[in-house]
């Protein structure tokens, strides 16, 4: 499966921005301890941005941007062969994971490499 595919499966952009709200709403409810969530959602995260996030606390994560532009997906599995940390010396992105990026969308790419990360701790 290619992520084309995968994001052929997601569904459009305001019912994902809904269903990450009510993720990160039933996890407050669930669970008053911010530090144990695992879902959150940021409605000032920029200018214009909010920010939907899940770290599950063993190295896998996702972050969502949502924007005027559309919104960008971030996924990291700790355990995927593409981890930007399969070489320890020299971490880096998968290559070829960026260049197809809109131009519109890179200042989270740089966000990420600088070690931007969905988990508050």
């Amino acid at each position: 499966m290619t992520i084309r595919d995968v994001a052929r499966r997601l569904p459009g952009i305001l019912q994902l921005r809904d269903c990450s709200q009510a993720l990160a709403m039933l996890d407050a409810i669930l669970c008053p301890e911010r530090w144990l969530r695992y879902h959150s959602f940021d409605t000032h995260w920029g200018p214009d941005q909010e920010l939907a996030s899940m770290c599950n606390g063993t190295g896998d994560e996702y972050s969502i941007v949502f924007s005027p532009a559309g919104a960008y997906v971030r996924v990291f599995d700790h355990e995927s062969s593409m981890s930007p940390w399969r070489d320890r010396e020299s971490p880096r992105p998968w290559p070829g994971l960026l260049e197809p990026v809109p131009e519109v969308f890179r200042p989270y790419t740089r966000n990420q490499r600088s070690g931007w990360r969905a988990c508050p701790w």
